[in-house]
């Protein structure tokens, strides 16, 4: 019992990445860096060429800094995409991370399959993230597998923070 009013202690006080994001452009653009750097390096022994497929600044370059998406990419040999939406952290026990397929058009109007990652940003939530990026990417999972791998990393989230007693 006493242990397990440790972790939910160490739990409530969690390591948010990027607290302030959304209020100073500096960060929020050390921000973008770091998800362009994880990007890159899952994907540089495949070398794929990635671009953006959603516009994140305005007609004259300055950037919406809203968090989405934060990040997104496409890999047009693979005709699959990857928007991740980062939240703005709130002081809870419990860390928000979902994600979901989804349909994307490309600016040539191309459809895309894509893969949707909304996250407060943690290092546990960078992990899910690589890893939900890893199987879409890399492994090239079909639409169908993809949604029963989300369906799997969420119901194994879920049971490992009911064993260790957090929401």
């Amino acid at each position: 019992m006493l242990h397990r009013g440790r972790i939910q202690a160490q739990r409530r006080m969690n390591v948010y990445l990027f607290k302030k994001f959304l209020e100073d452009n500096t960060v929020y653009a050390q921000c973008v860096k770091y998800w362009d750097n994880i990007v890159r390096s899952l994907i540089y022994a495949e070398d794929y060429k990635i671009t953006e497929y959603i516009a994140t600044t305005d007609g004259l370059g300055n950037s919406f800094h809203d968090g989405n998406p934060i990040y997104n990419f496409k890999i047009n040999s693979l005709n699959k995409c990857v928007r991740i939406i980062q939240e703005e952290p709130e002081q809870s026990t419990r860390i928000l991370f979902a994600a979901w397929l989804d349909t994307a058009e490309s600016e040539d109007g191309t459809m895309l399959d894509e893969l949707v990652i909304s996250l407060e940003l943690t290092p546990e939530t960078t992990i899910l993230a690589i890893d939900l990026m890893h199987a879409w990417i890399l492994r090239d999972l079909t639409k169908h597998r993809m949604t029963a791998y989300i369906k799997t990393v969420s119901g194994l989230r879920k049971m490992i923070a009911e064993q260790v007693g957090i929401e």
